[in-house]
């Protein structure tokens, strides 16, 4: 395979994890607001 390939697979890779965990940290941070909301209304 050449570089340029596995670096581009490489960088794929991370994006695709950063956003996996971003989109992770969304839900339970909404999730809290929710539940803050929930009980403070």
């Amino acid at each position: 395979m050449s570089p340029i390939i596995s670096e581009v697979l490489l960088s794929g890779f991370t994006i695709n994890s950063i956003l996996r965990r971003g989109t992770h940290l969304v839900q339970s941070f909404s999730v809290c607001f929710l539940y803050w909301f929930y009980v403070f209304s």
